[in-house]
């Protein structure tokens, strides 16, 4: 080519790099935000439900009912018919307490029923069973 000549010849550009997220097919590129953007939403109301307070009393009251089946089942009792427990009472911030009676099995097959008091205490912001104590 003559330098003299007025007609300057078209040079292509290089080729552009084109980046990974453009180099996905479309409906990826849609569906994929969108999907990350639910998970998200999805994760957060979860911790926010799971982080709710929940109530002490049924705490209270369900921490005992599987206290007592599990020490009666360490007696060789079978219990047939779990407590009807009075009101959960709060004796104090940290303290919970509750009784009823319980009808149960031996060994030997005879039916006892008793008188059973429960207490619940909170120790670094959880509920254990502080002690379970059976009466005739």
């Amino acid at each position: 080519m003559d330098p003299s000549s007025d007609q300057t010849e078209a040079v292509d550009p290089p080729p552009r790099q084109q980046g990974w997220f453009m180099r996905l097919p479309l409906w990826l590129r849609i569906a994929g935000p969108v999907v990350l953007l639910i998970l998200l939403v999805g994760g957060t109301a979860a911790v926010v439900v799971a982080s709710q307070p929940k109530d002490p009393l049924a705490e209270a009251r369900a921490l005992c009912l599987s206290g007592m089946r599990l020490e009666l089942e360490q007696r060789g009792a079978a219990a047939p018919e779990m407590p009807l427990f009075s009101e959960v009472e709060r004796v104090t911030d940290d303290e919970y307490r509750t009784q009823g009676s319980v009808s149960y099995r031996d060994d030997d097959g005879s039916e006892q029923r008793v008188q059973v008091r429960c207490i619940v205490r909170v120790e670094d912001g959880v509920m254990r069973v502080a002690g379970i104590r059976f009466s005739s």
